[in-house]
């Protein structure tokens, strides 16, 4: 091969560098974009985990203190709950934890020994929502938590 071709042949290529650069670049941003995304939905989600299973023990701490005045406690077994102040208790710990009046959706159910605490709301995502001007940006987020009584002898 001659000079001559040779520097023919680097002119050609000229610049295939900065394509495969800016590529990467591309993907690199890409994935960090997703990543981000990913762990602010996975801390959102960690959030409402947390508040759940917090609010259904307190909810579960309500028991039934007028059928325990009655019947005593049993020596194994469920402890019969409250069921309505059990709700409440879930309602004023999810006030008291801020989380009430964040879009957050609340299903409490109550049984005579168990209390299950459903939370859901939609999750703002900080680079989707960003790119999509907050159009699409968020994903539904949900938990779901279940406490009971017991005495354990």
């Amino acid at each position: 091969m001659t000079w001559a071709s040779q520097t023919k042949r680097a002119r050609e290529e000229d610049g295939t560098v900065l394509l495969l650069v800016i590529g990467l670049v591309a993907v690199a941003a890409l994935l960090i974009a997703v990543v981000t995304d990913v762990s602010a939905l996975y801390l959102q989600r960690r959030d409402l985990v947390s508040a759940a299973d917090g609010a259904a023990l307190a909810g579960a701490q309500s028991v039934d203190e007028a059928a325990i005045y009655r019947g005593g406690l049993p020596a194994a077994g469920p402890v019969p709950l409250d069921e309505d102040a059990a709700e409440q208790a879930v309602l004023d710990y999810l006030t008291a934890a801020g989380f009430v009046g964040r879009g957050l959706e609340v299903q409490v159910s109550t049984t005579p020994t168990t209390v299950s605490v459903s939370l859901a709301r939609s999750a703002q995502l900080p680079i989707a929502s960003t790119i999509t001007a907050g159009a699409s940006g968020s994903a539904p987020v949900s938990a779901t938590a279940t406490a009971r009584t017991a005495v354990i002898p």
